[in-house]
C-alpha cells in the first residue's frame, strides 16, 4: 500500500514543461479529435447512399 501511496504522490508532482497532467490530457484529446476530424475527408466514402 505504501507503494502505491508514494506512487500515485509522484504522479501528483510530476510536470512536464511546467504544465498539468490534466493539461496534457485534454491537449492530447484535442490533438486526437483534429486529427480524426482532418483525416476523415482523406479517404471519402465511395458509397452511393442508401
Amino acid at each position: 500500500m505504501f507503494l502505491a501511496e508514494t506512487a500515485a504522490k509522484a504522479a501528483e508532482q510530476f510536470q512536464l514543461f511546467g504544465m498539468t497532467n490534466r493539461f496534457w490530457i485534454i491537449i492530447l484529446v484535442l490533438v486526437l479529435f483534429l486529427t480524426a476530424i482532418l483525416t476523415s475527408s482523406y479517404n471519402e466514402d465511395k458509397t452511393k447512399g442508401l
